[in-house]
């Protein structure tokens, strides 16, 4: 009956276990990096689309404005 509950059969060794969770844990930094990386760059490809539509556009209306006196 002791026997059932005997921790020392197959049991993994706490070193192995401390490795496993600092390797999990790096992994989990690497991929949440990767994702902000990710997000951020799309963030700034995001903001220099929106500001070359915009500076299309005030192109656009400075060069129809500024067309002087037709003859």
């Amino acid at each position: 009956m002791a026997s059932e509950y005997d921790d020392t059969s197959s049991a993994i060794p706490w070193p192995v276990k401390i490795a496993f969770i600092i390797l999990l844990a790096f992994a989990v930094w690497l991929a949440v990096g990767l994702i902000f990386a990710t997000l951020r760059f799309a963030l700034a490809i995001a903001g220099y689309i929106i500001v070359a539509f915009l500076a299309y556009q005030v192109g656009k209306w400075v060069g129809r404005n500024s067309s002087g006196p037709e003859p």
